[in-house]
């Protein structure tokens, strides 16, 4: 029991010292060479919001094409008119 309570000790001691004492380094290193300039988060994230932009104004704008395309094939009454179906089914342009 004293053997390991020793022991122990020892182990923890050593543990406590290892972690708080700072590595020296052999010797002066050169320091690194500067990275590559590359777009910081910020930059990258504005360049993806803007492409998300646009892909959302050609999507409204193709789905405003299409809306008109089937405004166009559904309703054949000229400019001031609108389609009217009377009662008895019949369908027919009528002034707005």
């Amino acid at each position: 029991m004293k053997k390991a309570l020793i022991i122990s000790g020892f182990l923890l001691a050593l543990s406590v010292t290892g972690c708080s004492t700072t590595p020296q380094a052999a010797e002066p290193q050169a320091a690194a060479p500067a990275p590559a300039a590359q777009p910081d988060d910020a930059a990258r994230r504005d360049a993806d919001r803007a492409r998300d932009a646009q892909r959302d104004k050609d999507r409204d704008r193709e789905r405003d094409q299409a809306r008109d395309a089937d405004h166009d094939r559904n309703h054949p009454c000229p400019d001031g008119e609108h389609l009217y179906t009377d009662h008895d089914g019949k369908t027919g342009c009528v002034r707005n």
